[in-house]
């Protein structure tokens, strides 16, 4: 289907008054229906291994209908928060000829059935802490988990990723399956940090913004110190990105990303192509387009 739902939390009318330059006639705006991003599909799949549903949502670049070419895939976590940012940045890229026609598809959850604002968001937190985590924390849990729903599903959300979201992409749309390219914030970005030592061929690319590398007592870095043990090589373009605000969360944002690229800079891994960005005067909130702006042009650079 055409258009995807572009803004899943908002359902609310909006009043105004129009005054005409001859009489005092008020027009009152009617709700119509949601907002959608042109040439977009929204699919619904579930994985085999947690039977968890997602909804994905599908850009498909200029032309896609009437050509015969496979693309780039972009994939993007956070879908319900991001997807419409970078899918608007990515466009007009490509309008520009500044970056490679791509498919974008966003990972996001099915909030409908949540009432309340409140409780979308509740629940869109909820299930990011528990796919972007490799293991339990608590704390998180306590912050943003439910009965039924905590953190530490990051080895099942990689396992949905490969074994059904590639499939599932890869069959229905012209994808090229060696050129995929993450794209996460946050948690997101840790996910994707997990995700490159842990199973490193399924992306070759990556945009990791204000990754959090403090969570689990910083076991990313064991992670990356296992992963260097029995590899030289890191065959990827990793875009890296922090506010340099950021620092005041508390969370050692700067200091923890400036360690962990250090650390990855001293392997000296055979093919890593590592592109550092202290984003100026970003906070961890104003930090999003920026990193994802930056992410792509350094992807499409000599592209």
């Amino acid at each position: 289907m055409k258009g995807i739902l572009l803004v899943i939390l908002i359902a609310v009318s909006i009043n105004f008054s129009v005054y005409s330059q001859n009489s005092n006639t008020t027009l009152k705006s009617q709700t119509i229906g949601p907002v959608y991003l042109m040439d977009t599909e929204r699919r619904e799949l579930k994985s085999t291994g947690t039977h968890l549903e997602y909804s994905i949502y599908i850009s498909l670049p200029d032309g896609y209908d009437t050509g015969t070419s496979k693309y780039p895939v972009i994939y993007i976590t956070d879908a319900n928060q991001y997807f419409g940012m970078i899918d608007g940045i990515a466009r007009g890229m490509q309008w520009g000829n500044e970056m490679p026609e791509s498919i974008i598809v966003g990972i996001a959850y099915p909030l409908e059935q949540e009432k309340t604002n409140d409780e979308k968001w509740g629940k869109w937190l909820a299930r990011r802490a528990q796919d972007f985590t490799p293991t339990n924390n608590p704390r998180l849990d306590k912050d943003f988990g439910t009965d039924s729903i905590k953190s530490g599903g990051g080895a099942d959300f990689l396992n949905f990723i490969e074994t059904d979201l590639f499939p599932f992409v890869e069959s229905n749309y012209r994808a090229k399956k060696e050129n995929r390219t993450y794209t996460g914030f946050s948690l997101g970005a840790f996910f994707g940090l997990y995700s490159m030592f842990e199973k490193t061929h399924l992306f070759n690319r990556y945009i990791i913004g204000s990754p959090s590398i403090w969570y689990d007592d910083k076991s990313i870095m064991k992670l990356e110190e296992t992963y260097s043990k029995g590899h030289k090589d890191l065959q990827v373009d990793l875009f890296i990105s922090v506010g340099e605000l950021e620092e005041e969360i508390n969370a050692g944002m700067v200091r923890n990303m400036l360690e962990f690229t250090s650390k990855l800079k001293s392997r000296g891994y055979k093919g890593l192509n590592l592109k550092i960005d202290m984003i100026e005067n970003g906070t961890h909130m104003s930090s999003p387009s920026v990193s994802f702006l930056n992410g792509l042009k350094f992807l499409s650079k000599d592209k």
